[in-house]
């Protein structure tokens, strides 16, 4: 029997043909499978951040676990990196492709007297640590090296608060005390006190404190930002899901005395709505955001000595907050936006670090300043007229700081300004 030709052709293209069909179909499904996953995922992430109630807590949990696990990778892989090659890389950036051509280096400073308390990376001992820098001649007068794995043995995980490593570690806004030490926060989440006699903390307060640390009017006590389960008490969805920013008064000898539960400051105060009316379908998780409480030191007619000045991020407002009362005395939003780093600056006048930046996740310049040629501003507010004034805005022009998150600005007794702009290392 003899094989037609043309039949053996057609079988073997009939099976070729099959073949190509399965590979399509099976690509097929897997991108259909893809595509609903990804929805399914994508839908499941924002009802969980708009406060839907579809979900456990739980499930909720397991959702942002998932849309986080990205992150957590990118972290890992940080960390081993650090490990291998003994550098802090997560806090330090590369010089050359951070650094303008109009910026300029003048370093020591041998008209100024005074002295900056500093908190960075030690190229040497390749580790976050705080010195005290003379500022005419850069000489390194005391240092505090922080046993950062010590700190982390002692600091529990909390909510809102980001997981961190210690090599991720560094002591934010530190305090210099009268005998020497210095009390500082860390991205952890707990409130250090050292010395420079010791690596180990003199103590650690395992409460969640963050942003500023500042002495009260008596010097033996300090009022720094903190996070309480307070302020939405009555309201059991904002409770579970919303961040509450708490002022916390800590005696100097590291022992809570008081928090106080600023959604409640504002509730209490008539001003729920600039809480909780703003932020139209969507649950902001992080609706106040407080970056600096300042102590009024000494009587004025818009003041009293213990009086706080307070900076609200996301809310884009200060207040002048009176503990003996429970009253807010003053208030104002905006003009800035998304300010940091307020300060009295005489008997009628404050001043703070207007990032000037819109909300939102994003932390590039191009997608938070409104305008490309956009900048960081100093404002000062002048209680006597009302009016606000900006007296640097020729030397910031020229030094064009872009700082989206972070910054701070201090005006000096001498009318001079310092300033820092966090995000480039400047």
């Amino acid at each position: 029997m003899i094989k037609n030709p043309d039949s053996t052709n057609t079988t073997f293209q009939n099976k070729k043909s099959y073949g190509w069909v399965f590979w399509l179909w099976l690509m097929a499904t897997f991108l259909a499978v893809l595509i609903v996953t990804v929805s399914v995922t994508a839908w499941s992430v924002r009802h969980v951040s708009i406060g839907g109630l579809r979900f456990s807590e739980t499930q909720s949990r397991m959702v942002v676990g998932i849309a986080e696990f990205p992150v957590l990778v990118y972290t890992a892989v940080q960390e081993i990196r650090s490990r291998l090659e003994g550098d802090p890389l997560p806090l330090l950036m590369d010089r050359k492709s951070t650094e303008q051509p109009y910026w300029v280096r003048q370093f020591p400073a041998p008209e100024d007297s005074g002295y900056l308390l500093f908190s960075g990376v030690d190229a040497a001992a390749k580790r976050a640590d705080v010195q005290l820098i003379k500022m005419s001649d850069g000489t390194v007068v005391a240092r505090w090296q922080p046993d950062w794995f010590a700190i982390m043995a002692q600091t529990s995980p909390k909510k809102f608060i980001p997981a961190a490593s210690p090599y991720t570690l560094l002591a934010i806004h530190p305090l210099l005390l009268a005998d020497g030490d210095i009390v500082f926060n860390h991205t952890a989440g707990s409130l250090v006190r050292m010395s420079t006699c010791s690596s180990k903390p003199v103590w650690l307060l395992d409460e969640v404190m963050h942003h500023s640390n500042e002495l009260d009017e008596t010097g033996s006590a300090m009022w720094l930002p903190s996070i309480s389960q307070d302020g939405y008490a009555d309201y059991p969805l904002y409770q579970k899901r919303v961040r509450d920013d708490a002022l916390a008064h800590v005696s100097i000898d590291g022992r809570l005395l008081e928090r106080r539960s600023f959604a409640r400051i504002l509730r209490e105060n008539g001003l729920q709505t600039i809480l909780m009316g703003t932020s139209g379908f969507v649950i902001n998780e992080d609706p106040i955001h407080l970056n600096e409480i300042k102590v009024a030191r000494q009587d004025s007619r818009y003041w009293k000595r213990g009086d706080l000045l307070i900076s609200a991020r996301h809310l884009s407002s200060l207040f002048l907050y009176r503990p003996s009362t429970g009253k807010i005395i003053w208030h104002q939003t905006g003009p800035w936006m998304n300010q940091h780093s307020v300060d009295f600056v005489d008997d009628h006048r404050v001043s703070l670090f207007n990032n000037n930046v819109i909300g939102g996740p994003a932390t590039t310049r191009e997608s938070t300043f409104i305008q490309s040629s956009d900048i960081n501003q100093v404002m000062v507010y002048d209680f006597d007229t009302k009016q606000i004034s900006q007296p640097f805005a020729a030397l910031l022009d020229a030094a064009k700081p872009v700082t989206v998150t972070a910054g701070r600005a201090r005006i000096l007794p001498d009318g001079g300004l310092f300033l820092e702009e966090n995000n480039f290392g400047r």
